[in-house]
């Protein structure tokens, strides 16, 4: 069972926006209450992320030596770490440092996989913070 993060006051905005969009996936499509937390998590942030322009910021990730925030597929057997895996880490945790739309602005910057594993590593994070606010069953 993945550990539940104490998330910060700054990322409450973001949170919120991504629990109402939960919610409001789930109340105007009921096939979705098929779908598996995950998913209807994930298809949440992947709509968000849809209406977030991209910026002309020159953000990119940086190693921060703090533990990995990214999904289990991402991380190589031997715990190396490559340009792709810190860009994810890093857009994860600034988006847990309150900064959702600037992650999800940053994340448009780099390859398909990289944003998509970015999304999972966040469904990660949020699912159990989502259950624990009655968002999720």
């Amino acid at each position: 069972m993945p550990k539940v993060m104490n998330f910060s006051e700054n990322l409450e905005k973001g949170f919120e926006k991504i629990g109402h969009r939960v919610r409001e996936n789930i109340e105007k499509n009921p096939e979705v209450k098929e779908s598996s937390e995950r998913a209807i998590v994930k298809e949440s942030i992947v709509s968000i992320a849809r209406e977030v322009p991209e910026s002309p910021s020159s953000d990119q990730a940086e190693g921060d030596g703090k533990p990995s925030l990214l999904p289990s597929y991402f991380v190589s057997e031997d715990g190396s770490e490559d340009e792709a895996k810190r860009a994810v880490e890093h857009l994860v945790d600034m988006t847990l440092h309150g900064n959702l739309e600037k992650a999800i602005q940053i994340s448009k910057k780099y390859p398909a996989f990289v944003e998509d594993a970015f999304h999972d590593a966040l469904v990660d994070k949020l699912v159990p913070e989502l259950k624990k606010k009655g968002i999720l069953p």
